[in-house]
């Protein structure tokens, strides 16, 4: 009986258990490195998004950060200690358009001094939308087409014209000038103004108009 055992564990013993403990061994070996070579990766990873936000931030614009800021809620500083709030609305290349409470707000980006924006421990990630290929004239002509009464300010804050559009020119607009609770007919015009776009800060559309 002896014998048998001892021939029984001669024979099963070396190969069963060699085999076993060394398949335990390579499994153990490469769990861990392969446990090694994703924490390489992961924080090449991490890398490589800091680096980039980096080099985004770095490159980015003042259009490109307003348009980021698209649906949400801002307060605008404007020249002459003029202070807007307001949703962030298209945008141009040039301009930036803001709903506010009262108003319609269509502002040059060269007219803004400060923009505030609420903070938020955890900010609603918004897409970012491409900025609009319509050109300030062109916007222009759509709020003549409506029939939109406007107050037009310069980069300064000095109010310029109150009234009517009437022409949009290549470079500039004519405003007729008209009681504010009457259409602009020509019985009740009282002047034009010519303005050049150029000069324009902002323009606020009253609403109701």
């Amino acid at each position: 009986m002896m014998t048998a055992w001892i021939y029984f564990v001669k024979r099963v013993s070396p190969t069963s258990f060699r085999s076993y403990s060394g398949h335990m061994r390579w499994d153990s070996l490469f769990e861990d490195l392969e446990s090694q070579l994703q924490a390489q990766l992961e924080a090449q990873f991490r890398d490589e998004v800091a680096e980039n936000i980096r080099i985004e931030r770095a490159t980015e614009n003042l259009a490109g950060k307003l348009r980021a800021l698209t649906g949400r809620t801002v307060q605008l500083q404007l020249p002459g200690s003029v202070e807007a709030v307001g949703t962030v609305g298209p945008m141009g290349e040039d301009y930036l358009c803001v709903d506010a409470e009262a108003s319609n707000l269509l502002v040059t980006l060269r007219a803004i001094r400060r923009i505030t924006v609420p903070y938020s421990s955890r900010p609603t990630a918004l897409p970012r939308p491409e900025p609009s290929p319509v050109k300030l004239p062109a916007l222009l002509r759509g709020l003549l087409r409506d029939r939109s009464r406007m107050r037009i300010h310069d980069g300064h804050g000095e109010l310029l014209a109150e009234g009517t559009p009437t022409q949009i020119g290549q470079d500039f607009l004519v405003i007729a000038a008209h009681p504010r609770d009457e259409f602009p007919r020509e019985s009740s015009i009282t002047e034009h103004s010519i303005v050049p776009l150029a000069a324009i800060g902002w323009i606020s559309i009253p609403r109701g108009y």
